[in-house]
């Protein structure tokens, strides 16, 4: 009797285990799971996002005989049998997904001639899950293609003095920009965009450009590009704001900071003497002149830039006085780098405002607005304007490389008293039992200064047998 009660209890408990176990795989299975598949499209790329529950694990890119490419994810789930996304466009012909094992699906993908394809994968952060990024880029024929029937257009606008506007909506695709009070920032600049496209299509001294038509990304870089490649007379990026402080609200205007600029300028000098040192012809002095070249140029688009927004923030307020004016400011915004052209970047209102918003979504207030930065920029591009270089930029540029020449005169003279020092040191041999802080003491000297002297950190593991540098009392 007793030895039956046994069994039933052994029995009981591997049931239960066998339960536990079970649902340990169907937990294990839901924790690995695409759980959303995504196509991004521009003219010029596009992307598939593949969203996943877990960080995952992603074979090399194979290729079938009939070209179609693949990769696997393993530990992961998804729907039963071949799921088949027939695309038919410019970027990508078929997506199919199948699950080919326990935790193992394929993704196969097939591109037109030409296409360039790169995968990869995108570990989760704050704001977005893991995912697996297919990037698909134009064929370069078509890019060429493209790129000259521009360049016909921008050469036949500027033989008839038509201005170029470049009008940037940001964000876009993966990047919905702020969500707040029923405004998505992404679509909100959108239609600002298309209506202040509008604005200026009606008026046949100007022809306005959008750098994104649709709902896609666009990095900040090739933002700008877009506008340089077209021969911009002016770059309007669009945006909306968001404060965790909801009392702050009002419109923004914002042109180059002069730190953003010095940035910029050293990428363009390293840039450009990576160019002449392949040649063998770089020096000291060419790097002096092309630094002063880039920083006048850049001083004089700033000062254009600066006038740019004077005048669409004084349009732009008196278009739309319910949302009150919070000045023209400076930023280092990346799509405001540009040499090519004066550039600003408007900040419409705060989402997060209750006033704002109620203002940004009335149909009304969105006309004034456009109709505003249309003045704004009308004004800029059609009257005269004071022409020099930004004078606050040149006076931080002095300050900058002041700074710079103080910092490193300061570390030369750090390192010069440290070699001093080193060379007055005497030396010690690590034994058993030894510390940092040990040896400091028995030598009698403070430990930031042992550990300064033999560029340590009071965390350096020591060994037997190990020198160490002893500075002289």
């Amino acid at each position: 009797m007793e030895m039956l009660v046994r069994n039933k209890i052994i029995l009981k408990l591997l049931l239960i285990l066998l339960f536990l176990s079970s649902f340990a795989v169907v937990f294990a299975a839901e924790d690995g799971r695409i759980t959303d598949i995504r196509f991004w499209q521009s003219p010029e790329e596009a992307q598939v996002v593949l969203d996943i529950s877990i960080v995952p694990r992603v074979s090399p890119v194979s290729r079938l005989k009939d070209g179609t490419l693949y990769f696997d994810i393993n530990n992961c789930m998804f729907r039963p049998g071949r799921q088949r996304y027939p695309m038919q466009n410019p970027f990508l012909e078929v997506l199919t997904v199948q699950q080919i094992g326990a935790e193992i699906v394929r993704v196969f993908f097939r591109v037109p001639t030409g296409v360039e394809a790169k995968t990869f994968v995108l570990p989760g952060n704050a704001s977005k899950g893991n995912r697996i990024v297919i990037f698909l880029k134009e064929p370069q024929s078509q890019l060429i293609k493209r790129r000259s029937a521009e360049l016909t257009e921008v050469n036949r606008l500027k033989a008839e003095n038509v201005k170029i506007i470049v009008l940037d909506p940001g964000h876009g695709g993966e990047d919905p920009g702020t969500r707040t009070n029923g405004i998505i920032e992404k679509n909100y600049v959108m239609t600002m965009g298309k209506l202040l496209k509008a604005y200026f299509d009606r008026d046949p001294r100007f022809k306005a450009v959008l750098t994104r038509d649709g709902d896609y990304i666009i990095p900040l870089q090739r933002r700008r590009e877009i506008a340089e490649q077209l021969g911009a007379d002016a770059f309007i990026s669009l945006h909306a704001n968001y404060n965790s402080r909801k009392v702050i609200r009002g419109a923004e205007i914002y042109y180059e900071s002069p730190r953003g600029a010095v940035g910029e300028a050293e990428r363009l000098v390293a840039e450009t003497e990576n160019q002449v040192d392949f040649s063998g012809e770089t020096n000291n002095n060419h790097t002096q002149d092309v630094k002063r070249e880039i920083v006048e140029r850049q001083a004089a688009v700033m000062n254009k830039s600066r006038q740019l927004a004077e005048r669409v923030e004084l349009q732009l307020g008196a278009s739309v006085v319910e949302l009150p004016s919070r000045g023209v400011k400076r930023a280092g915004f990346k799509v405001l780098h540009s040499m090519a052209m004066p550039s600003v970047l408007v900040e419409f209102g705060y989402t997060s405002n209750l006033l704002d918003a109620a203002v940004l979504k009335n149909y009304n207030a969105r006309t004034r607005m456009a109709q505003g930065v249309y003045l704004g920029v009308r004004d800029f591009l059609l009257n005269p304007i004071e022409e020099g270089l930004d004078t606050s930029y040149l006076e931080y540029i002095k300050s900058d490389e002041a700074n710079k020449k103080a910092l490193a005169q300061k570390r030369k003279a750090a390192q010069a008293k440290k070699d001093a020092n080193k060379k007055k040191a005497s030396r010690y041999q690590v034994k058993a039992g030894d510390s940092l802080s040990k040896i400091a003491s028995k030598n009698g000297v403070p430990l930031a200064r042992l550990l300064n002297l033999n560029n340590i950190t009071s965390k350096h593991i020591i060994k037997v047998g190990d020198t160490l540098l002893i500075p002289a009392k």
